[in-house]
């Protein structure tokens, strides 16, 4: 009877024990990479979709013939493209969490009717990564994410 018990060739507790704590050392640092990965992917898509609502602005200024703006609200949570004060081309919403700050340099883009931006200056948003800067460059429009 003891030969039996002697030959079989299962694992011990402790073998089993440390392949489950390999393998949750590796799934929870693998959740942690993912995690940054799709924090850094909505700031990107955020930033992608205010470039093209500025350059739908500005498009629109120069086919009109007339200056438009593209407008944060107060609270900083959303923006505004507007061709007068009752005319809006579009509402966008910032992701949760995203917010304009308070610091920024700039709360609106202007566009002249030739495409040209009026102001020029910095983007300042607070996002659950830190601070994210916009610069926005004189003459058409050019933004830079830092």
């Amino acid at each position: 009877m003891n030969r039996i018990w002697l030959d079989n060739k299962g694992y011990s507790l402790l073998e089993l024990l440390l392949v489950l704590i390999i393998i949750m050392v590796i799934s929870s640092s693998s959740i942690y990479l993912s995690n940054r990965y799709i924090e850094k992917l909505a700031f990107d898509l955020f930033f992608n979709q205010l470039v093209l609502d500025a350059r739908q602005v500005q498009l629109t200024a120069v086919e009109e013939g007339r200056s438009m703006k593209l407008i944060f609200e107060k609270g900083g949570t959303r923006y505004t493209g507007r061709k007068s004060i009752f005319e809006p081309i579009m509402v966008r919403h910032l992701p949760d969490g995203y917010t304009l700050s308070q610091s920024s340099h700039l709360t609106e883009l202007s566009f002249h009717p030739n495409g040209a931006i009026e102001k020029f200056g910095t983007l300042t948003f607070n996002t659950p990564t830190g601070l994210k800067l916009v610069r926005v460059y004189i003459g058409k429009g050019r933004m830079s994410l830092e």
